[in-house]
This record gives structure tokens, sequence and C-alpha cells, in this order.
């Protein structure tokens, strides 16, 4: 699903992200990715929606190596992937509803599939009777909730979440983390950079941890820190 090789990131300034990361993500895996600020989770998860793309090395998602797609093609990569934000990112000035069917709208879907697929995303993430409610008169975890509505209400292959509970206090993370294993065991797969100790104990997911760009620990069914 998700594959990186030799994969080197620098940024201007010669500031180095990311150095000779090797990862592949199968389909239906649940990922967390783990390590201190600064040591490349946000620019890994970039890369698998071609946020940004390597300095050397190569990316390939479902096969395709996004380095290469011409920008005509990048639209349809993204349509495959659902991406979550520690922020929420929803449109102020638009209801429930039009932020989910946002989503749809940017890839010109057609207004039944529209009205077909935003309410069913609601309902998956318990929000059908706030559809019309305007972001503002939500609480955190209620925002955080149409983002991931809005994220896979065209059914993506894949889930990229960053900090998604950063902004949550423990119950509502608590809650977050249940629905998005909820979307991964119906097939999604779930990329997800976290600092939550709690949330990547709890839940025992494969575990990568970076520090200073390259990886560490690649453990299946690991804690937030490694136990020897």
């Amino acid at each position: 699903m998700v594959n990186m090789y030799g994969v080197t990131k620098v940024y201007p300034g010669n500031v180095e992200a990311l150095r000779g990361v090797n990862l592949n993500i199968d389909k239906g895996d649940f990922v967390f990715i783990v390590g201190p600020s600064g040591s490349g989770k946000s620019t890994l998860l970039s890369l698998i929606y071609r946020g940004t793309v390597p300095t050397r090395g190569h990316v390939l998602v479902a096969g395709r190596n996004v380095a290469r797609l011409r920008w005509r093609d990048v639209p349809m990569l993204r349509r495959r992937i659902g991406v979550i934000f520690q922020d929420y990112k929803l449109l102020p000035d638009r209801s429930v509803y039009d932020n989910v069917a946002f989503a749809l709208e940017v890839i010109e879907a057609s207004p039944k599939e529209i009205e077909k697929k935003v309410p069913q995303a609601l309902s998956m993430v318990g929000l059908a009777h706030k559809a019309s409610a305007m972001p503002e008169e939500l609480a955190g975890g209620e925002q955080q909730r149409v983002a991931i509505a809005r994220a896979i209400v065209n059914d993506p292959l894949i889930l990229v979440a960053d900090e998604p509970t950063g902004n949550l206090d423990p119950d509502t993370t608590l809650d977050i983390m249940d629905l998005l294993c909820d979307i991964n065991v119906r097939g999604t797969t779930v990329v997800m950079a976290t600092h939550n100790h709690v949330v990547v104990d709890r839940m025992r997911k494969r575990v990568v941890q970076l520090e200073r760009g390259m990886i560490v620990r690649d453990e299946r069914w690991g804690a937030y820190c490694h136990e020897a």
C-alpha cells in the first residue's frame, strides 16, 4: 500500500528531515508514527499524500511513484487518501454537511453521489443530527469528527492522521481513537503520527519510531516506548 525506499528529504537551508528511510505499510495496517518533535513524523506523512516529494529515494502509494506523478494526476492520488490534521481545518462559513460535501465537490462528484455519501459519513462518525450546525457551534471532539467524516467520505484506501487528538481531552481522545479503529477494521489503512503515550500503549498497534529523521524501531503490537 505504501512503500518507501531509501527516502531522504532535505529542506532549504540543508535541513535534513528524513534520512534513508525504508518503510513498507500493507493494506489494512494501523501504524503509529512516534518520536520527538522534529524527528520527521509530519514529513513522512506528507510524502504519502504528496504534500512534498523526496529529495532522494522513492515513495510508492498503491503502486504509483508519487514523485513522478504529473500535476494533473495528483488529484486522482488524493482521492484515494484521506487526511486529518490536529487543527481540523474546517471551513468556518460552511455547515457540517457542506464541510463534508466539499471533499466531494473538489473531485467533481455528482449531486446524487454527494447526497448519498455525506449523510453516510456523518452517520458513521455519530454526527447525523449535527448536519446543519456550523463549526463554531461544535465542541472540539465534534469538530474532529467532522474532519474525519470529510476524510472518509470518498472511501479512501489510506487515512493519514497528523496528531488528530492533540487538542482533545483524554475522554474525547479515546472516543476518536475508537472511531479510527472502527474505520481501520472496515479495511482502510491508517497511518497516524502522535505524541500520545496513552493512546499508543492502549491500542497496541504497529509502532514506527523516528529519531533525527531515521527509523530506529518498527514493532508490531508495540508500546510508545520500547519495552526490553
